[in-house]
């Protein structure tokens, strides 16, 4: 073999070596219970542990009555704005985020579903359908009750939803 084949040759296995090399290296081990050590783990502690601390991540209610307040804003905003198509939205967007928080939180899911969900909603919806902008306003006073109805209901009285007073939307009429 002449010096131009060899170093072509020893190129080849070298590079060969290294692709295969970590193929020879042992498996990782799985992810173990934890012992709360910190280490390496995203999370630490026992299969239960770390689902109860996702689950606690998740805020129960609390993160749901965040995005229904930021929806609620937009909804009143596409309310005033007559922005029929972009209130439907919002209005079933808090209706889906209700029901991701009963999930989380099944104890609220009696007040959310009889005094929130289900009426109130589709009457909003219904009343947007029709396009008539006394109908959706009057509409949306009720639904605004509800909010407010369901918030009694749940010991969150000092919680008391209205019209906000100044635009905060990027969406304009």
């Amino acid at each position: 073999m002449n010096r131009p084949e060899f170093r072509h040759v020893l190129t080849f296995l070298t590079l060969l070596t290294l692709v295969l090399l970590p193929a020879c290296e042992p498996a990782p081990a799985p992810p173990s219970e934890g012992t709360g050590d910190g280490g390496a783990e995203w999370i630490s502690g026992t299969v239960d542990e770390r689902f109860q601390q996702v689950g606690d991540q998740l805020a129960g209610f609390s993160s749901t009555m965040f995005e229904v307040a930021h929806r609620y804003r937009e909804l009143h905003w596409a309310v005033e704005d007559q922005n029929w198509d972009y209130a439907t939205y919002q209005t079933e967007k808090i209706a889906a985020a209700t029901e991701l928080g009963i999930i989380r939180r099944p104890g609220r899911a009696e007040s959310a579903r009889s005094l929130f969900l289900g009426a109130p909603v589709d009457e909003m919806l219904a009343a947007l359908e029709s396009g008539e902008t006394d109908v959706v306003e009057r509409a949306f006073r009720e639904f605004t009750a509800a909010c407010n109805q369901c918030h009694m209901a749940e010991e969150m009285e000092f919680v008391v939803v209205g019209a906000p007073e100044s635009r905060s939307t990027i969406v304009q009429p």
